[in-house]
């Protein structure tokens, strides 16, 4: 049992034991997810774009009030979204459902996407949504997600906020099961793993990789094999191509 030098149970101990493991786990993935939402809207504004008002949004719009360097926006239109970008001219993270009350979600997300600007976009869908495969895999979406699953236990919210603060893509694993995509953007990769990712996509061999990062050859191998589970790939040159194809790679 742990203790201080005076018999005493550490205060950390202490929290421990009336939470239970699996609830200090809990607490400290939340805490790990509220470091990454802080460093994803340090330099962004937060929009939410949600037509009709939901209650299972109501997470996503409460995000709108958080302290963020730039105003926010919360509306059902994406002519205000525009209107609103254009007039403050700093990068957002944006949550977006399907439809808006003047048009579609990926339509708003694609002009985003030609903005100068670094936006983060979190498309929404319902269970009987109309986005296709390729729909869901423009590369201007940062993340999709499906309603329903924001605010349950299965934090999908929160691992697709995540991804986007690496920039990495981030796809609800209940739309992969259902959809046949892959599940390579389910579970962000780490950023050890973004530069095994790099060097192994120049052609560099485990023990390059190694002596470039200043690593054991085997933690290279670690690292690589677990990046190809992440990405669903079954070799180098499929994580090479699965990597330029999520937008993990300079082209």
């Amino acid at each position: 049992m742990a203790s201080t030098d005076s018999g005493v149970l550490s205060a950390e101990t202490q929290r421990q034991q009336s939470l239970g493991f699996q609830g200090w786990q809990l607490v400290m993935s939340f805490k790990s997810f509220l470091t990454e939402l802080g460093q994803l809207i340090h330099h962004r504004s937060v929009i939410s774009c949600t037509y009709p008002k939901l209650v299972a949004l109501e997470t996503v719009n409460e995000l709108t009030e958080l302290n963020c360097a730039f105003p926010g926006l919360n509306c059902s239109k994406g002519a205000e979204v525009i209107a609103h970008v254009n007039q403050h001219q700093n990068p957002s993270v944006l949550f977006i459902t399907e439809h808006l009350a003047d048009g579609l979600g990926l339509e708003l997300v694609q002009t985003l996407s030609t903005s100068r600007l670094d936006h983060r976009c979190v498309l929404i869908l319902t269970h009987n949504h109309d986005l296709n495969r390729d729909g869901i895999n423009d590369p201007s979406i940062s993340a999709v997600v499906l309603d329903h699953n924001i605010g349950r236990d299965t934090c999908v919210l929160e691992q697709a906020l995540k991804a986007v603060n690496r920039n990495q893509r981030f796809v609800d694993p209940e739309l992969s099961k259902a959809d046949g995509l892959s599940s390579a953007n389910t579970e962000p990769l780490s950023d050890r793993e973004l530069e095994v990712l790099g060097l192994v996509a120049e052609g560099l061999s485990n023990r390059e990789v190694a002596e470039r990062l200043y690593l054991a050859p085997t933690t290279v191998r670690d690292h690589l094999q677990s990046l190809m589970r992440k990405m669903d790939v079954r070799s180098r040159t499929g994580a090479a191509v699965a990597g330029l194809r999520m937008g993990l790679l300079a082209g």
